[in-house]
């Protein structure tokens, strides 16, 4: 069972965890190097960021079945914009060769995630925060503007 969550605390995503795991992510694909950081596509980063929160989401917090399709539905185009950006980034991998590669970077930014959590717990402000990122990218609209505190 898991331990009841806190109130969501209205904070920042942790940059350094964010940019440590989108780095991961990369390096363990094995398609980038320190020296080609500033070439990956961005669309990595926030797959990686996708990744790492429903990690958290899904060790720390009840999540409805709503919210969870709506994530899943996010999380499915943007896994497909990676796809097409690392085709683009190199023609030469087989489909094979990416869908094992997002793999791969997909199981170690959950081991990391979940590492993180079993040492700090759900209350954890990085697990918060990556919390509060899942409902965020769960309510996440492609092509309309965020809601205002207004709307």
């Amino acid at each position: 069972m898991r331990p009841a969550a806190p109130c969501p605390v209205t904070r920042p995503p942790p940059r350094r965890l964010l940019a440590a795991t989108a780095g991961l992510f990369l390096l363990i694909f094995g398609l980038a190097s320190p020296a080609s950081a500033d070439e990956r596509p961005e669309i990595l980063n926030i797959l990686s960021q996708f990744i790492a929160s429903s990690t958290a989401a899904a060790r720390c917090d009840d999540i409805d079945d709503d919210q969870m399709v709506a994530f899943l539905a996010n999380q499915q185009m943007i896994y497909l914009q990676s796809v097409m950006a690392l085709e683009d980034q190199h023609p030469e991998a087989t489909g094979e060769q990416i869908a094992a590669t997002l793999l791969r970077g997909q199981e170690d930014i959950q081991s990391q995630v979940g590492q993180r959590i079993d040492e700090h717990g759900c209350d954890d402000p990085n697990a918060q925060a990556l919390i509060e990122l899942f409902a965020m990218q769960a309510e996440w609209r492609p092509g309309r503007s965020p809601q205002s505190d207004t709307e």
